[in-house]
């Protein structure tokens, strides 16, 4: 069954909700759509521009066997068996924030979702390097353009914890090397100002202003250039920093699984340790609750117990 493009129509006013109302990120939206399609047996690469249609119409086409409860209680059951936990979650939760959605726009007349449940969900602690591990790392690059472009970028991750996607982010203006401060755009594109250290300013002024122009033929940087680019002269994509980071972890005998990411739990975990409000960390890491910034309380903790157990003489 595939369904008519007034349906589509409303997927994409939905979409329209959540990034102008709800604040989501683009990454979220794009899931969000893809899933309902997979639910509405819509492909995620239908053409169809949206139509209007009458209410009374969206609502027949979409509760005609699809927006029931007992057939989305048999969705889920099957979607249990053929993805991941976190994947069925957020399936799940798409599912439920659209149901409110129609139920607000007077689409639907109740919401079926309510009797949706996800699975539980294992928190895994997220790992990171120890400060030898974090020296190490950055040893590794040499004194090349590319090297100074790349020593950059890790002293920037693990100085202000920034995510990979607010790094690939950044224009010249947006970093500021007398107040030591860069502007970054996070979740939802809220803006907030992060830190960095004399070290990661002084690498980052250093590839700004002798080593940006090398990689741009000549070209001197303007104020919305990207901040950091590759030897295209193209902004960094989140994969190349990815493979920046797993290149020079490599190369610094590091052995752990490290992306980008975990430079930004180092961050977390070695201010706590080092005395750090978790308050304070929650607003240098841009997490809107409190609840996501805890868990770095507990990965603290774990590395206090190992130091305990370790060195303790009667532990």
């Amino acid at each position: 069954m595939t369904y008519q493009p007034g349906v589509l129509g409303w997927l994409n006013q939905f979409a329209g909700y959540l990034e102008v109302e709800r604040n989501y990120s683009s990454h979220t939206i794009r899931a969000y759509i893809n899933d309902l399609k997979q639910l509405l047996n819509t492909s995620p690469e239908n053409g169809e521009s949206p139509v209007t249609s009458a209410p009374g119409v969206v609502m027949t086409e979409m509760t005609s066997g699809v927006l029931e409860a007992d057939a989305l209680r048999s969705y889920v059951r099957d979607i249990q068996d053929r993805y991941s936990r976190p994947t069925v979650a957020r399936k799940i939760s798409a599912i439920r924030t659209f149901c409110k959605y129609l139920r607000r726009e007077q689409i639907i007349d109740f919401d079926p979702s309510k009797p949706l449940r996800g699975p539980k969900l294992v928190r895994r602690l997220p790992s990171c390097l120890d400060r030898e591990e974090v020296a190490r790392l950055f040893m590794s690059p040499d004194s090349s353009s590319l090297g100074v472009r790349d020593r950059a970028i890790l002293e920037t991750l693990y100085a202000t914890g920034m995510r990979v996607s607010e790094l690939c982010g950044l224009t010249v203006q947006d970093y500021n090397p007398e107040t030591m401060e860069i502007k970054a755009f996070g979740k939802g594109s809220r803006e907030r100002v992060v830190l960095l250290n004399q070290s990661a300013n002084s690498w980052v002024s250093r590839w700004l202003t002798e080593h940006w122009a090398k990689l741009a033929q000549g070209r001197q940087p303007q104020v919305t250039d990207p901040l950091f680019i590759s030897r295209e002269f193209t902004p960094l994509s989140t994969r190349s920093v990815h493979r920046i980071v797993l290149k020079h972890a490599r190369k610094a005998g590091i052995n752990k699984t490290i992306t980008p990411h975990t430079l930004r739990h180092t961050f977390a975990t070695h201010l706590l340790e080092g005395g750090a409000d978790l308050r304070v960390v929650q607003d240098l890491l841009g997490h809107s609750s409190i609840s996501t910034t805890q868990i770095y309380t507990h990965v603290s903790l774990d590395r206090l117990r190992k130091i305990y157990m370790s060195s303790h003489p009667r532990a």
